[in-house]
């Protein structure tokens, strides 16, 4: 920076920026300040009125209220022509006053303007011509209610003698009607009930209803009519007042209808005062200043140095990523540029970060939500599951038909594969992510497409479509694969050939294209007559929710998804997937898949090797089983299993139940729901585990089947974990592993 440019800096920073400014900006705000001050007051005054007027206007239209259900009553209407009435009307007059404190005297004048009655008693020396100007000021209005204003120094003076001076009352008059049986004259005015009202107990009153007094130190309240005052009361001074008034009712005063007005004065010395502190501080102030400004000079001499070092530490800042940096501290243009250049380069940088970071948390909370609504899917449609396959499972050790035992068995088949479906289409994430693990296991290949044959022919014979099945001259064909995974595969293919095949026949085949002692390689075809693919739809048919025309989903149904998984489930396996179809003629898919050979050796060993873990003798178990499961039809079919493996039980509905029942009775080992009300069996187990005595098994049984939950299952110390529906074969093996280990203790 040039020396001319810096010396001009220091000038204007001195010259500009401190002396100059300040006894402006002093000037300016002591006259805003005042200004702001009066206005205030002006303001707060205005709202003073006009609020304590309209709490007088409340009073005023309260007590003729009750001045005019005074009036209605027959003691009271019927007074001036019935003497015999004057004990009770005394006695209402009596209650009247006590119950409003606000009226000193209540009269009843007749219609010639005497006192018929009155309380106190000092009301009934009131002079005649008083009464008489009352009484002709009400039957001028048209108004059944009227308030007039008494401004006689001998009737305050008799009516409120403590506060006589400058004391005016307010006559409420309410007319007396009297009806009478009579065509010509039903209603007759007997005279008027008149309640006095000095304004000194009006105004104690609304201090009262607003809980503080009415005026303060330096303020004046006034009530008046017509530039009369009628009442006042503080005192404001006589020079430099605010005043502010309101109106509070309509009155008649001398005859005439005016209006009521309430009014505050205020002395503005409290105002002045203020402004005159303000000044004093603004002068030493401004004072201070120029001092200081002497200095300043060498003051910003000294800071020259200054906006160096904060760009070098702006520099290393955004080298260790703090990208959000003050750069508004610079005095001088040149240093200001270079931080602002490298605050721009920063934000953009912090920009691209803070949108990937973002991004990614986006990601996974829509990761989360997604995996917790799948798990809570998967949750709720296991429970119900699991009573189906329970109880397919209990059907089946019991005595059946060939045809019912055929029933049952493709009742299991269609079972195991909707819980395939349970278990991974829910499970989007781990389909998108290629997360599915394929399990391996002997299977014959032949065997298994006679199933599905047998599966499908009942849906083709409904709608005279023939269903077959090619395997050439193979009678069985043993291999290693996911027999479960297969078949899914298989199923979904000829789902679609039943849906979309009208006539004609199904044809699914299987050829053995080579073998050796490591792979069988083989040929799944599954051929139909159907409605066949146009040429252009086939290369996005394997993409989720793709169907080959727009009208299939409303015609035939489906998701589209069942081909985007078997697309997966193949290429998980190491083979390929292809289509040959014709519009109007049919669809071919041809899987081509490499599995591992099994040898006939292999085979019958497995097939003829004896269970181990199911020569365990459950009868010679003495101890129950306890299990704590809420579902009452899951209860039945763990009961109805372990009543024929020979097992005691007990029961407990919730986590909470099972742990007071283990504190009275010893388990061979405890069967654990993990969702329950009261206590989950998380919580329950938990505090089992935490017992130093407690060496009980417990295995939980639970829907919540993902990988995480028998994780987190494992790291409470659980013992073992079976996913619902409940396999009875794993259970039983399960139960033999730990109540064999239970027995050797």
């Amino acid at each position: 920076m040039s020396s001319p440019r810096f010396s001009r800096a220091l000038f204007i920073s001195v010259l500009l920026l401190v002396i100059i400014p300040l006894f402006i900006l002093a000037g300016l705000m002591i006259g805003r300040f005042y200004l702001s001050s009066i206005d205030q007051a002006n303001t707060s005054l205005q709202w003073q009125a006009r609020n304590n007027a309209a709490s007088l206007e409340q009073l005023l239209f309260k007590l003729e209220k009750n001045s005019q259900l005074l009036s209605s009553t027959k003691a009271i209407t019927e007074l001036p022509n019935k003497v015999v009435y004057s004990q009770f009307a005394l006695v209402q007059l009596q209650e009247f006053v006590a119950q409003n404190p606000q009226i000193k005297a209540s009269i009843v004048i007749d219609n010639q303007g005497f006192i018929v009655e009155g309380y106190p008693i000092s009301s009934l020396n009131l002079n005649y011509k008083l009464t008489k100007s009352i009484l002709d000021s009400a039957q001028t209005s048209t108004e059944q209610n009227t308030i007039q204003i008494i401004d006689n120094l001998q009737v305050t003076e008799l009516l409120a003698p403590l506060q006589a001076t400058q004391n005016a009352l307010l006559a409420i008059t309410s007319k007396l009607l009297h009806e009478q049986d009579s065509l010509s004259e039903p209603i007759i005015k007997t005279g008027v009930l008149v309640s006095f009202v000095p304004l000194s107990e009006a105004l104690k009153w609304l201090a009262i209803h607003n809980e503080q007094p009415v005026y303060q130190a330096g303020k004046q309240v006034q009530i008046s009519a017509q530039e009369n005052i009628l009442y006042s009361v503080g005192d404001a001074g006589d020079y430099g007042k605010l005043m502010e008034q309101a109106s509070i009712s309509n009155v008649y005063y001398k005859g005439k209808l005016t209006s009521l007005q309430f009014q505050i004065n205020e002395a503005k010395t409290a105002y002045t005062s203020a402004v005159k502190q303000t000044a004093i501080l603004a002068g030493l102030l401004i004072l201070g200043l120029s001092i200081i400004s002497f200095f300043l000079v060498r003051w910003l001499t000294a800071r020259l140095h200054n906006p160096l070092n904060r760009i070098t530490a702006l520099s290393r800042e955004y080298a260790l990523g703090n990208y959000k940096q003050d750069t508004d501290d610079f005095h001088y243009q040149e240093f200001k540029d270079i931080a602002d250049s490298l605050s721009s380069m920063a934000d953009t940088i912090d920009i691209q970060i803070t949108s990937l970071q973002l991004e990614k948390l986006r990601a996974e909370r829509s990761e989360q939500v997604k995996s917790q609504f799948l798990a809570n899917m998967s949750h709720e449609i296991r429970t119900p599951m699991n009573g189906i396959v329970g109880f397919l499972q209990l059907l089946n050790k019991s005595t059946l038909t060939q045809e019912q035992a055929e029933f049952v068995r493709q009742i299991n088949n269609c079972s195991d594969v909707l819980l395939t479906v349970i278990n991974d289409i829910l499970d989007f994430s781990k389909i998108e992510a290629n997360k599915i693990e394929l399990e391996s296991r002997q299977c014959d290949l032949v065997a298994l497409c006679h199933d599905l044959i047998l599966l499908f022919k009942p849906s083709c014979d409904a709608k005279g479509v023939g269903c077959r099945l090619d395997v050439s001259s193979l009678q069985s064909l043993n291999v290693e694969c996911d027999e479960i995974r297969v078949k899914q595969v298989l199923i979904n293919l000829l789902s679609n050939a039943v849906k979309f095949t009208n006539q004609g026949e199904i044809v699914l085949s299987l050829t053995l294209q080579s073998r050796d002692e490591h792979q069988t390689a083989v040929v799944l075809s599954v051929k139909d007559t159907g409605i066949g693919i146009a040429e252009d739809k086939i290369t996005a048919l394997f993409n989720p929710f793709v169907q080959a025309q727009s009208s299939t989903t409303r015609e035939y149904g489906g998701t589209g998804l069942g081909l985007a998984i078997s697309k997966g489930m193949i290429d998980l396996m190491g083979g390929t997937i292809a289509i040959v179809s014709e519009l109007g003629k049919g669809t071919e898919f041809k899987i081509n898949v490499n599995f591992k050979s099994l040898n006939p050796q292999d085979a019958n060993a497995k097939v003829h090797q004896p269970d181990e873990d199911t020569q365990f003798d459950f009868k010679a178990v003495s101890k129950p089983i306890l299990i704590a499961e809420d579902n009452p039809i899951n209860q039945i079919v763990i009961t109805k299993y372990l009543t024929q493996l020979g097992l005691n039980y007990e029961l407990a509905e919730n986590g909470q139940i099972a742990c007071e029942k283990t504190l009275t009775q010893d388990y061979a080992l405890i069967l654990m729901d993990i969702q329950m009300p009261v206590m989950d069996g998380l919580t329950a187990s938990k505090n089992l585990l935490a017992r130093p005595d407690f060496n009980t098994p417990i295995i939980a049984i639970s829907a919540n089947a993902m990988k995480d939950d028998i994780e987190t299952s494992a790291k409470v110390g659980i013992s073992d974990h079976i996913a619902k529906p409940i396999n009875f074969a794993e259970l039983e093996k399960v139960l033999a592993k730990w109540l064999s280990q239970q027995s050797l203790k």
